[in-house]
């Protein structure tokens, strides 16, 4: 087990990197308003990718006869459907959203990404499918090789077109790449099937997770869309590095959480001690990525950025740390919202997700009046504070998994992030500057990791386990 984990762990990160390095290449060879119209392009693949996403591939693990091959072509022809969908739905909005952000001239490049969701929904979910036996190989091939095929074609784009085209080219590049070699890797022959019970089950799982995902386009997008519409493409350039950032480790950790944990959980019952013990770790582990995030921007953060995108985007510095500080907390809600998807309780994650958007349209109205994108970050942090003490009250009346073994950690961990919070609000991050605070910090989450005794011990049984 500890093999697959470190294997996904690995892949993740690897493919969190690349797209990282793509960005930042770009970022450096085009100019910052160029960058903050290649930004759009991202939130542009979101909003059809989250506000279409029915959970097909978390479907196919955590169901009990996810190997049946009728579900699984079932499955596929749910996504081809929803990739035609996908694909339409941009064609027709492309110049409405191209007008949000005042490029119209732009529009065809967004008709042009409408062929991605298309693409998408060609893929083979056999790569899915195996992860029910901790096997993750697969997908990491697929994932892997799309990104560095992307990564690696884009200094020649660059010195080609040299402005935001570099971007759209390499996420048309990336998705055929995706596409092709998820069927390489598969073990079963592409097979699309019609039974009804099947969509009707994948309809009932999936609409609180669709719904959810509209949601989730507004959570991790809306800041970016309140800032490139509301301020200016320019500023949008700068922030959506910073936001960039700091995004990539939270999906970094979601998304190998997810993968390690969920059919993990999904084979006990909800009421088992397993089940709750592996919860305890799952939250904790959550909650411990989450402030080692805050903890590395607050301490390395702003050298690390000025070396990555240059100084052309040091006002990004302004708002950095307290874009961390939100990440980490919404890193900390993966837990959760892990183990309420493994029971199909997909309203649980969705529920808590109307609270955190609930804080947009006041975001909107701050930053359309002052332009203060520190506000705007506070107020995003406000709603992601929320939003986990949604999730872990509603596991509480659904689940009845209680705080016990969550209560030391989640104040030792809401310690740190004030503290984090108050030393930036005082002393604003500048470069080149080591404070006495940053080794009180890296105390302070060795404590942290000390109220953490479910998580150490189910480590260290991990590591014994595997050393047999």
């Amino acid at each position: 087990m500890i093999k697959s984990g470190l294997l996904l762990s690995a892949g993740n990160i690897s493919v969190a990197l690349l797209g990282l390095v793509r960005n930042v290449v770009i970022a450096r060879l085009i100019g910052i308003e160029d960058f903050g119209i290649a930004s759009t392009f991202a939130i542009a693949m979101a909003l059809i990718e989250m506000t279409s996403n029915i959970a097909l591939d978390r479907l196919i693990v955590q169901a009990k006869d996810g190997d049946d091959p009728v579900l699984q072509s079932t499955l596929h022809t749910i996504q081809c459907l929803r990739g035609i969908l996908g694909a339409a739905i941009l064609y027709v909005i492309a110049y409405p959203l191209a007008l949000l952000f005042g490029i119209p001239e732009v529009a065809w490049a967004y008709q042009a990404l409408a062929i991605v969701p298309f693409l998408r929904g060609l893929a083979h979910l056999d790569m899915f499918r195996l992860q029910r036996e901790m096997r993750f190989k697969p997908m990491v091939l697929v994932e892997l090789a799309a990104q560095s095929v992307s990564t690696l074609a884009v200094i020649p784009l660059a010195l080609w077109l040299n402005d935001y085209r570099v971007m759209l080219h390499a996420i048309l590049l990336q998705q055929v790449v995706f596409l092709v070699t998820s069927h390489l890797v598969a073990e079963r022959a592409y097979k699309m099937s019609w039974n009804a019970d099947i969509v009707r089950r994948a309809i009932h799982f999936g609409w609180p997770l669709l719904v959810n995902g509209i949601l989730m386009f507004g959570i991790f997008q809306g800041d970016r869309i309140i800032v490139g519409s509301g301020i200016g493409l320019t500023e949008l350039g700068w922030f959506s590095a910073a936001f960039t950032l700091t995004l990539v480790p939270g999906m970094v950790v979601a998304k190998t959480m997810q993968g390690f944990f969920l059919p993990q959980l999904s084979k006990h019952p909800a009421d088992s001690n397993e089940f709750n013990h592996l919860y305890i770790v799952t939250a904790q582990a959550a909650l411990l990525a989450g402030v080692s995030l805050a903890v590395l921007f607050a301490t390395l953060g702003p050298v690390i950025f000025i070396l990555l995108y240059g100084e052309k985007y040091e006002p990004a510095l302004s708002v950095l740390i307290w874009l961390a500080v939100m990440q980490g907390i919404r890193i900390a809600r993966n837990g959760p919202s892990i183990a309420a998807t493994s029971k199909a309780e997909t309203k649980i994650p969705l529920i808590a997700n109307m609270f955190r958007i609930s804080v947009l349209p006041i975001a909107w109205f701050v930053a359309t009046q002052t332009g203060s994108l520190i506000v705007v970050v506070g107020l995003a942090t406000f709603g992601e504070i929320l939003a986990l003490g949604v999730s872990l009250y509603l596991l509480r009346i659904k689940l009845k998994l209680t705080l016990a073994g969550l209560k030391v950690p989640l104040i030792m961990c809401a310690v740190v992030l004030v503290w984090i919070t108050l030393d930036n609000l005082l002393l604003p991050s500048q470069l080149n500057q080591f404070r006495t605070e940053h080794i009180i910090l890296a105390l302070a989450l060795i404590a942290v990791i000390w109220s953490m005794p479910v998580l150490r011990n189910w480590a260290n049984t991990l590591v014994q386990t595997a050393q047999k």
